[in-house]
């Protein structure tokens, strides 16, 4: 089903920008369609899970209207489509590791209602957004992808929100930039939190021994502890997201609430966090 997340646009058909939360469509059009005329979430299959998308919805989504349809059905032409889809992880030697699963925002009427979005791969030039839950930690299991979704949904939101309200529009690499930044300004002088971190991220995304000389407040938490921090929705735990992919987003999500307080986008694959951005985001930490 869904898995780690991503937002990518697509200016005039031809340059696209990527963004962990954040994204216009191919034109002014598209983008402005999705505030006027709302998503329509396109159900998995799985009732629980559906179940739990249609609660966070209902809490989270503000930024336009949006109503839901069963599996299968074609939605409403006007509107943008919000479903699951699955990418090929883009190392076949993590394939076993890597959650492959993707939240999708794309315009209505590029949407297939015959398709098997659960399996074929979506074709990412005709959307308006895209998340990965790996960013999250490496390793998610299907069964567990529902506890991600108010993280995702609410950046996403809040993104959006941003570009609307500012009127961040066909600015293709810049977008990404402005809307980082607000964020950060946003949030500037927030301190003293705790850092969640899942055992399974340090392989590759962050130096924990830069984490622990930093002397920053962090929790590293083996797979049930993280659960059970997710659970607890303590106000001042933030949670690491580093979605590695064909390009790779940075940010810091708030569990209790799922705002997000930084972000960063790379226009590249990067394996860890760059030392710049660690000091950035231990800021929030001291």
């Amino acid at each position: 089903m869904l898995r780690s997340l991503l937002i990518s646009s697509c200016f005039l058909c031809v340059n696209f920008v990527h963004s962990q939360v954040f994204n216009v469509g191919y034109t002014n059009e598209a983008f402005k369609n999705l505030f006027t005329n709302g998503i329509t979430y396109i159900k998995t299959g799985n009732a629980f899970f559906d179940s739990v998308m249609v609660r966070r919805l209902d809490e989270h989504w503000k930024v336009s209207s949006y109503s839901v349809i069963e599996r299968y059905k074609e939605p409403d032409q006007k509107s943008t489509a919000l479903f699951i889809t699955h990418q090929k992880p883009i190392r076949d030697n993590q394939q076993d590791r890597k959650n492959d699963g993707i939240i999708v925002l794309m315009p209505a009427k590029y949407f297939d209602e015959g398709a098997d979005y659960e399996h074929d791969p979506v074709d990412m030039s005709k959307t308006l957004g895209y998340m990965f839950f790996n960013g999250f930690h490496d390793i998610i299991n299907q069964k567990d992808e529902y506890r991600y979704l108010k993280m995702m949904l609410v950046p996403i939101n809040e993104g959006l929100s941003i570009i609307n309200e500012k009127q961040f529009y066909d600015l293709e690499d810049i977008l990404n930039t402005n809307v980082s930044n607000a964020i950060i300004e946003k949030h500037k002088g927030l301190v003293g939190n705790t850092l969640i971190i899942h055992r399974d991220q340090i392989v590759h995304t962050i130096d924990i021994e830069k984490v622990k000389s930093s002397g920053i407040r962090y929790r590293l938490l083996a797979d049930a502890e993280y659960k059970e921090v997710i659970e607890k929705e303590d106000p001042n735990h933030y949670m690491l997201y580093f979605g590695n992919n064909k390009f790779t987003e940075l940010s810091l999500i708030r569990i209790q609430t799922g705002e997000i307080i930084y972000t960063k986008h790379f226009h590249n694959d990067v394996v860890s966090i760059p030392k710049k951005e660690l000091k950035s985001i231990f800021v929030f930490f001291k």
